[in-house]
């Protein structure tokens, strides 16, 4: 199965959910509708639980520090509402979750943006019901399901972005380990940080480009 991004970029597992027990999974949107969309798609699919669902990032940050999730379902609504940072501040966790992110119209941009955010999966809002639960069960099974960055998309960045932080996009695109990139840049892991924290602001002010196909 496959998303409405595709060809996907699949690699992994970054991260690996114990299949003896149902998949927990935190649900992040601030829309009620979608939100009772997605809650009701968790809690009728085999294998998996609906464990909490907040509507602000704050809130769902908070719950994330009290309890272990698997898997967060993050609804992406800019500018206000930015599911990759929010992704950005969950793997920083100790034990991170994997994180699905859900957009009304997946693009390259978006695409260029989970790579800098470590997320593990992009997905169309509207397709949802028919997409979802398959992306859920790659993911639970340490699995990346993320679309291609197209070559329009990286023509855009290299006309946008200076030389070093095209250097560092390219090594998240590739999935480089932290140590590896603070080394070859020559900075800290905490300048590290903060770089791609700068990176991922950068990124979500460009306008949308042609998503990847097949």
């Amino acid at each position: 199965m496959s998303t409405s991004t595709s060809p996907h970029r699949i690699s992994g597992p970054p991260h690996r959910v114990a299949t003896h027990a149902a998949v927990a999974v935190l649900v992040v949107e601030s829309d009620a509708w979608l939100a009772s969309r997605l809650c009701d798609l968790m809690q009728s699919e085999p294998g998996f639980r609906l464990a909490a669902a907040a509507a602000e990032a704050e809130d769902a940050m908070s719950m994330a520090r009290r309890e272990r999730f698997d898997i967060a379902v993050i609804g992406h609504r800019p500018p206000t509402e930015s599911a990759f940072r929010l992704c950005r501040e969950l793997k920083r966790m100790p034990a991170p979750p994997a994180v699905v992110i859900c957009c009304a119209r997946p693009d390259g941009v978006h695409a260029a943006c989970c790579a800098v955010a470590a997320a593990d999966a992009l997905v169309s809002i509207h397709d949802c019901d028919a997409e979802l639960a398959g992306v859920l069960d790659r993911v639970a099974r340490g699995v990346r399901v993320l679309p291609a960055v197209p070559p329009g998309t990286r023509a855009v960045l290299r006309d946008c972005l200076e030389p070093a932080e095209y250097a560092l996009f390219g090594m998240l695109l590739a999935e480089f380990p932290a140590a590896d990139i603070a080394s070859a840049l020559r900075m800290s892991e905490a300048e590290l940080e903060s770089e791609q924290a700068a990176l991922l602001r950068k990124l979500e002010t460009l306008p949308a480009t042609p998503p990847a196909r097949s």
